[in-house]
Formats: C-alpha cells, structure tokens, sequence
C-alpha cells in the first residue's frame, strides 16, 4: 500500500523512491529471449522423451524472467508484460518443434526445418490437426501451473 512517501510491502515500511520502477527494456528483452530458448530447449528435451510435464513450462518461465531481471537490472510491469508475451510465445513454438520432431521421425522425406514450417498442414495430411492444439492448451496449463509451482519454490521470481 502506497501512503504518502512510504510504502508497505511485508510489514516492512519503504521510502517509495527505493523500491525499483525502472528498467532497461532492450536488455532485458535480450535476456528473456535467451532464456526463453534455454527454456525452450528443456521442454523439447522432456518432449522427446515422450513425457508432457510442467517441468518445461516452469523452466520456460524461470529462464525467461531470470534473463529479463539480469540483463535488464530489474523489472517493471512492462518487463512484466513483455516477459508474459514471451512466455506465450515459447510455449507455442515448443509445442510446434515438439511435433515437427514427430512428424519428422513419421515422415522421414522432409526435413525438420520443413516439418517445422508445415506443422498444420502436415498434421492435417495424418488427421490429427486437433491433438496439436489439445497439447498446445495443455502446455500453457502446465505452464500456468509450473510458474506458481516456481514461485512457491523461488519468491523472488
């Protein structure tokens, strides 16, 4: 609660101007993007192994907020914002790579990059366009679910 010049955060009164409001949003982006793939690179490694676990999101989510907080030396409610897009955004693009592994161990013809490129029209080709986003919906709850599970775990994400 804001009162005046102070502020209360876990009854412990701070001077307003010592509590962090800005940040640096191009380094910070940079730092989310790069944790977003480090992120991204442990949920595709679970998927490979066959396992849809909320392991991956909460390691999206964390590598996607420490990369914002170091490289942008804090976090406002933009960085917030941005760090939010990102994640969604992740999350989508591992669920796609995830099945264009799939495909590619299926249809062996294409290339990964091109499996990756053609994901829904491929798995419209097999009939089985729905379980994609079936996962895609999992994944963002798993996600949802990993991130509280991270915050429980580390209170100062």
């Amino acid at each position: 609660m804001y009162f005046g010049d102070t502020y209360r955060t876990d009854l412990h009164w701070k001077k307003y101007e010592d509590i962090k409001m800005y940040d640096n949003k191009i380094k910070g982006t940079i730092g989310a993007l790069i944790g977003a793939f480090l992120g991204m690179g442990v949920w595709c490694l679970i998927g490979a192994l066959g396992i849809m676990a909320g392991l991956g999101g909460a390691a999206i989510c964390i590598c996607t907020i420490m990369g914002y907080k170091l490289l942008g030396e804090g976090m406002s409610r933009i960085g917030a914002a941005i760090v939010f897009v990102i994640i969604v955004a992740t999350v989508y693009f591992s669920t796609r790579m995830n099945w264009a592994i799939e495909l590619h161990k299926l249809a062996p013809q294409y290339s990964l990059g091109k499996c990756f490129n053609k994901v829904l029209r491929l798995l419209k080709m097999f009939g089985i366009e729905g379980r994609f986003y079936l996962d895609l919906l999992v994944g963002y709850i798993l996600t949802i679910l990993g991130f509280f599970w991270a915050r429980r775990k580390f209170p100062s994400l």
